[in-house]
């Protein structure tokens, strides 16, 4: 197109025309700018404005500005629009108007394609200009302009079937033909947008509806941008899962100006297996990756159901392996493997399950290609054990550990034994001991056995610890053939109540045997042993070996019952007899104390004692007998002891018998010196303060009534003397 607008005056247009070509040119005293949307661009002469249309026959405006720079006037003569007919120029300036600095005129510029293809124009403006150039100058004309391009995107299809499909040319409205697929195979065809056109485009949408058996896959994120010379694409899947046929769908792709549509038909064959669980009573139909149950089973038992697989395809089906994983399950009466199954035909086998042990079993079903999930239960007792100590509950295995609170040795720790069933038939226990050293650990709450635990049952009985040692102690829990470790830690036990002793206390006569017991004040939870222990301190610095207990030496053993209180010496008997000698001093019994089992040391750091005393005293006379009687004399026997080991004197008085005349009839022996020397001696320290002392008599006279002088006597009374006093008198007849 070629738009002119002829001047008012030739002569001026042939003036500018000849001015022109005798000067040489100069820069056109105007500026330019482009406006396109909100994007302002300045333009020098020649420059282009590009447009960039989003389809055929949208368009793109741009509004061009043009201000006289100059500093005189200035007129548009002419405008020559040249190129492509697609540009369309508007708002075309009043030529007979004379522009002054800095004023400014506008044109619209619409490019709106009638096809893909890059376009090109140009705008041309004839001027003339009118003094000052500077003032005085001569008035001058020129010609400045524009160029201009269009692109617009043009979108054609394709679509290439794989994997080795010929690329096929796909117009709007066609229908893409897949071929017969195989159930639950895949057949696919890639759609290529390409875009043909000289500028850029947008797919905006794509969308599939119809057939569920139709996906899209490989769609890049939309709205997406193509440029010129490049194409987008995506596949379209088919997978049928069934059998099926004239299957459609359709695909919609969406352009910014418009929205093409390809339909869709498929169909699919091949065979199609189908499932049936049979058992005695139903026939149910599963699918693959659902459950197959066989019926519950005892133990030791077996049960079985049937399975059918029909092809209720169109074509053959070959089944290359059926096969079971899990606990219990087997198969049987297999066909020969592998299998052809006939279209409309089906097969049988048996699936059992012989469960070893209770509970619920799972496992996989395997046909051809199709797997099922596979469960039963097995029937049976699940005996399950733990303890109960204070609040915590303990699950313990066969040969595992019960361990036991600490407790002081004497009292008690209890855990609460548990069997729980948790299978699903009733089970038994039959027998329930323990073994352990004495009755450290003890069973009570037992149940009669043997006994039934019914299916989520609990069987319950206490096992006590009553630990007589500080230390860990074990023993063993048996139930039915399984072994539990018991444990427990003593710890030291309580301190021994206070202590008495009964019986004889305080000052003593020597001589004598003297009971004495010993009590505790309260009753003590564990047995105890102990030994009394007797000490002599002679006030006159020799021992008595006669001190001891009536048993004989000078410790004896006893026992204190568990939750008792009084000591049992030999022969169960509560109290000791001891002797007091007869040497003055002081009898000290001191007791320590035991734990009959373990030997837990209990005696305090300073036990209480027992204290007797035997004082100094006058001697006592024990025994006076006659040896060595003569016609002429005799000889007294004087047997006695004295506490403080001195006798001093020796008092005899003799009894004469009637009729006959005795000038003495009493002596006094000074006998201090001869038991002295006895006392020191090392033969008496055996004797305590006891002695037997010769005493020797020879008498001469004339007699009356008798044959011998001897026999003038009737009898002899002897006294000992110390310096405690005098004993009694012992008489002995010589007759």
């Amino acid at each position: 197109m070629r738009l002119r607008t002829i001047s008012t005056s030739a002569a001026a247009l042939l003036l500018a025309a000849h001015t022109a070509s005798a000067q040489a040119p100069t820069a056109a005293p105007f500026a330019m700018r482009v406006a396109q949307g909100s994007t302002i661009t300045s333009l020098t002469d020649g420059s282009n404005i590009a447009f960039v249309a989003d389809a055929i026959g949208r368009p793109s405006d741009a509004v061009l500005s043009v201000t006289y720079r100059g500093n005189g006037s200035a007129v548009i003569t002419a405008l020559d629009v040249t190129g492509s007919t697609d540009f369309i120029i508007s708002g075309l300036p009043d030529f007979t108007q004379a522009f002054t600095p800095n004023q400014t005129f506008t044109l619209n510029i619409r490019y709106q394609p009638t096809a893909s293809a890059r376009v090109t124009g140009s705008i041309r403006f004839s001027y003339t200009e009118s003094p000052p150039i500077p003032p005085g100058g001569a008035t001058k004309s020129g010609i400045f302009g524009v160029t201009m391009s269009g692109v617009a995107p043009e979108f054609f299809f394709t679509v290439v079937p794989q994997p080795n499909g010929n690329a096929t040319q796909l117009n709007p409205g066609d229908t893409l033909a897949f071929p017969a697929t195989n159930v639950n195979e895949v057949s696919s065809a890639i759609v290529i947008v390409a875009n043909r056109g000289s500028g850029p485009g947008a797919v905006n949408l794509v969308t599939l509806t119809g057939s569920t058996s139709f996906a899209l896959a490989g769609v890049a994120a939309l709205p997406v941008a193509v440029d010129a010379s490049r194409d987008t694409r995506f596949t379209i899947r088919y997978a049928p899962t069934a059998i099926e046929s004239n299957v459609t769908g359709a695909v919609r792709i969406e352009f910014i100006d418009k929205a093409v549509t390809f339909s869709l038909t498929a169909s699919s064959q091949g065979p199609v297996f189908a499932y049936d669980v049979i058992t005695e009573t139903t026939v149910s139909a599963v699918l693959p990756g659902q459950a197959v149950g066989v019926p519950d089973t005892l133990v030791g038992d077996k049960s079985s159901v049937t399975i059918r697989v029909r092809n209720t395809g169109n074509v053959d089906g070959r089944l290359a392996a059926i096969n079971v994983l899990g606990a219990g399950f087997t198969l049987s009466e297999l066909p020969f493997l592998p299998h052809l199954l006939t279209a409309g035909s089906s097969i049988t086998f048996t699936l059992n399950f012989a469960p070893t042990a209770p509970g619920r079993v799972s496992g996989r079903l395997r046909v051809g290609a199709d797997l099922f999930d596979v469960t039963a239960n097995g029937l049976g007792a699940t005996l399950v054990y733990s303890y109960i100590a204070g609040n915590i509950t303990t699950t313990v295995a066969n040969l595992g550990s019960v361990i036991f609170p600490p407790v002081p040795a004497g009292q008690t720790s209890t855990v609460r034994f548990v069997v729980q069933n948790n299978g699903s038939a009733a089970g038994s226990v039959n027998s329930i001991s323990v073994t352990t050293t004495g009755t450290i650990y003890t069973l009570t709450g037992l149940p009669n056995l043997p006994a039934t635990v019914d299916a989520g049952g609990t069987l319950a009985f206490t096992v006590s610890f009553t630990p007589t040692t500080v230390g860990n102690v074990t023993g063993t829990l048996k139930v039915d053939s399984l072994s539990f470790t018991l444990s427990g830690a003593g710890n030291a036990p309580a301190a021994l109540p206070d202590y008495r002793f009964t019986g004889a206390t305080g000052a003593q006569e020597p001589g004598q045997q003297v009971g004495v017991g010993l009590s505790l004040a309260a009753a003590y939870p564990l047995a105890l042993t102990g030994v009394l222990t007797l000490a002599f301190n002679s006030d006159v610095f020799a021992n008595d070996p006669a001190v001891q207990f009536a048993t004989g030496g000078r410790t004896i053993a006893f026992t204190i019952p568990a939750g008792s209180r009084d000591a049992l010496f030999p022969n169960n008997q509560t109290s000791i007899r001891l002797q007091t000698g007869t040497v003055s001093g002081t009898l000290t019994m001191t007791p320590s104390f035991q734990t009959q089992d373990g030997g837990i040391v209990l005696t305090p750091t300073n036990p209480p004692a027992l204290n007797m005393t035997v004082g100094l005293s006058a001697p006592r006379l024990l025994a006076l007998q006659v040896s060595a009687k003569t016609a002429a004399g005799f000889s007294l026997l004087v047997t006695g002891f004295a506490t403080g080991r001195s006798i001093t004197q020796i008092d005899v008085q003799f009894t004469p018998v009637a009729g006959e005349n005795v000038a003495t009839t009493k002596l006094s022996l000074s006998v201090e010196p001869s038991f002295i020397a006895w006392y020191q001696s090392p033969a008496s320290q055996q004797f305590g303060s006891q002695f037997t002392a010769t005493i020797p008599f020879t008498l001469a006279g004339d007699v009356k009534n008798v044959t011998n002088v001897v026999d003038t006597i009737q009898s002899a009374s002897v006294t000992l003397t110390n310096r405690q006093g005098t004993s009694a008198s012992r008489s002995v007849d010589l007759r």
